[in-house]
C-alpha cells in the first residue's frame, strides 16, 4: 500500500508544515485507543474536524486563506491530489519508551493510495519491504541534515485506505501495522492514559515517565511530574482547558502547584503583553492528593485575540 513523498526536500517540508497548521474539515476523528500501541512514553491527538466549527478553527481558515498560504495548499494539491481542507481529518502522534525521540504519525485522511504510491517510488533512493499484507516505503529525507554522514531515511505505509504512518525506522512502521491490524495489544486494552476519552476536546496531549534534564522553573515543573495530560476544547463559545500532573507523593503535587503559581504570577508581571495577563487571569489551580490541576476558560472571542497578538509578535521579529 502507499505513501506521501518526493525526492524533493521541500515538498516533504511543506507536507509536514500544512499537516501542522490544524486545518479543520468535516467528520469529527476523535482519539481512536485501538490504533495506538499498549504503553506509549507520550501521546498527542489532534481532531482537526472538530476544531473546524469553532472560534478558533474559524480564525485558522481565515489564516489560511491569505494569499502565501493558498499558494501552499494549491501547490500541494496539485502535486499529491490531495486537499487538505476537505480530506485531512486528524492527526495522532505517539512515542514509545525505548525510542520517546522518534515518533511515530497517523494521519487520518481520505486519499488516493495509487497515486501517492507513485510519487513514493519516484522519491530519492526509493525502497520498499513487505510486511505481513502491507508495504513499507521508505526514501532518503533531502530536506533533513546528516548525521553520522548519512541522510536519514524517512519510512511510510498505510493501512486499509484508512490511515497513513509515518516513522524514523522499518521497525518503528511495522509495530504500528501490528496494532492497527489488530495482532498486537493497543492503548485501550492497557492503563496507560485512561482518562484519554473526551468527547469535546480538539487536542490532547499526555506523557509519563518523562525524562527532563532542562532547569528552568517550566521544566521543573514536568521534572517533578510522574505524567502530564492536557485537553483543550471549546463549547458554547467559551475555550475550556485542562492540565493534570500527577506526583510521586502530596508534597511534591505542592511543589508543582506552588511552582506553576509563581509561573502564573510573572505571567501577570508582563506589562509589555497584556495578553499573557489576560491568559494569567484564565487560569486556576486545585490540588487533590497527587495531582495538580490548571484549569483555563476564557472567551472564545479572547483566544482569538490572543492567537492573533502572538502572530503579530511573530510577524513583527522576521521584519
Amino acid at each position: 500500500m502507499l505513501i506521501i513523498s518526493r525526492s524533493h526536500g521541500r515538498h516533504l517540508m511543506v507536507f509536514g508544515l500544512l499537516l501542522l497548521a490544524a486545518l479543520p474539515l468535516t467528520q469529527a476523528v476523535p482519539l481512536q485507543k485501538t490504533d495506538v500501541p499498549a504503553d506509549p512514553m507520550w501521546l498527542l491527538h489532534l481532531d482537526l474536524d472538530r476544531l473546524r466549527p469553532t472560534s478558533v478553527g474559524r480564525y485558522i481558515i481565515t489564516e489560511m486563506e491569505k494569499p502565501d498560504a493558498q499558494a501552499k495548499l494549491a501547490a500541494f494539491q496539485s502535486l499529491f491530489k490531495f486537499d487538505l481542507r476537505t480530506q485531512l481529518h486528524g492527526l495522532t502522534v505517539y512515542g514509545m519508551p525505548d525510542a520517546p525521540d522518534k515518533g511515530v504519525l497517523l494521519v487520518y485522511a481520505d486519499f488516493d493510495a495509487d497515486h501517492l504510491t507513485t510519487l513514493a517510488k519516484g522519491a530519492n533512493d526509493y525502497q520498499g519491504t513487505h510486511h505481513n499484507q502491507h508495504t513499507i516505503h521508505s526514501w532518503i529525507d533531502d530536506s533533513k541534515k546528516k548525521r553520522n554522514g548519512v541522510k536519514p531515511r524517512v519510512y511510510a505505509s498505510a493501512q486499509a485506505s484508512r490511515v497513513l504512518i509515518f516513522g524514523q525506522s522499518e521497525a518503528a512502521i511495522a509495530k504500528a501495522l501490528d496494532v492497527l491490524d489488530s495482532t498486537a495489544p493497543n492503548l485501550r486494552a492497557s492503563k496507560t492514559f485512561p482518562a484519554l476519552d473526551s468527547a469535546s476536546a480538539f487536542f490532547q496531549v499526555a506523557a509519563q515517565n518523562m525524562k527532563v534534564k532542562d532547569s528552568d522553573p517550566n521544566s521543573a515543573v514536568l521534572r517533578l511530574s510522574k505524567s502530564v495530560r492536557f485537553q483543550v476544547g471549546e463549547d458554547q463559545n467559551t475555550v475550556n482547558g485542562a492540565l493534570q500532573l500527577t506526583a510521586g507523593d502530596e508534597d511534591v503535587a505542592r511543589q508543582i502547584a506552588s511552582i506553576g503559581q509563581g509561573l502564573v504570577s510573572l505571567m501577570k508581571l508582563q506589562r509589555d503583553r497584556p495578553e499573557a495577563g489576560k491568559l494569567a487571569d484564565a487560569l486556576s489551580f486545585t490540588q487533590d492528593s497527587t495531582d495538580v490541576t490548571v484549569r483555563l476558560t476564557l472567551a472564545a472571542a479572547d483566544a482569538v485575540e490572543l492567537m492573533k497578538a502572538d502572530a503579530a509578535r511573530k510577524a513583527k521579529k522576521t521584519e
